[in-house]
């Protein structure tokens, strides 16, 4: 099976090619091709698994290493978007996305990172609420008081609006230490999330990248 993306659908008839029987599938790294490009290796091998529980042999947990290769060998930028591979697709900031995943991280996104190598990581900004400010602290070394942290929220909203981007680990000290009664050692702002080990089966099909 040779699927290009014209329409978006690459990955998907790939994948319903391997399901009507096809045993070998052509597949590319970051889904580079002609025109469209064609359906992305990750994708492929990460949703055979998870929906169908068919493997490939292919193992994802240092892809993150080689997408970055290719894209530099390529010279093609990759999205921040792009399923899986994407700088931005296991960030999350939005207040109720990010109180969900604090609960449990297998909520809003049925993928886990760990099955491509990567972890799910918190990010602030004008979207963020009280549970993201909190833990974002609580990276920092700092326990925050509920009132401390509405405070705060305001800052982090204000300040991603005016600087069109999150603050860093120095400017959330700096901003906490216009508290009163503030005690700080700031360490990382960056929330990583646990991983979590997906279940695959050992059904077995070649996938040629």
């Amino acid at each position: 099976m040779h699927a290009h993306d014209d329409l978006g659908l690459a990955t998907a008839n790939t994948l319903a090619a391997a399901l009507a029987g096809a045993t070998h599938l052509n597949t590319t790294v970051n889904g580079l091709g002609e025109r469209a490009g064609n359906a992305a290796l990750e994708e492929v091998v990460l949703g055979l698994r998870q929906l169908y529980r068919i493997e490939t042999g292919v193992d994802l947990k240092k892809f993150p290493a080689l997408s970055a290769l290719v894209e530099n060998a390529s010279g093609e930028p990759l999205g921040w978007r792009k399923s899986l591979v994407g700088k931005r697709v296991f960030s999350h900031e939005a207040g109720i996305h990010v109180d969900g995943l604090l609960k449990d991280p297998a909520n809003y996104q049925g993928v886990d990172p760990a099955a491509v190598g990567r972890r799910h990581t918190l990010v602030l900004g004008k979207h963020s609420g009280r549970q993201g400010v909190i833990q974002a602290y609580a990276q920092l070394g700092i326990a925050l008081e509920k009132r401390q942290a509405d405070r705060l929220l305001a800052e982090v909203r204000q300040f991603a609006v005016r600087e069109r981007r999150s603050p860093d680990d120095r400017e959330l000290a700096d901003l906490y230490r216009t508290l009163p009664q503030h005690s700080s050692s700031p360490a990382q702002a960056e929330t990583v999330l646990g991983e979590r080990p997906q279940e695959v089966a050992s059904h077995r099909l070649a996938v040629a990248a």
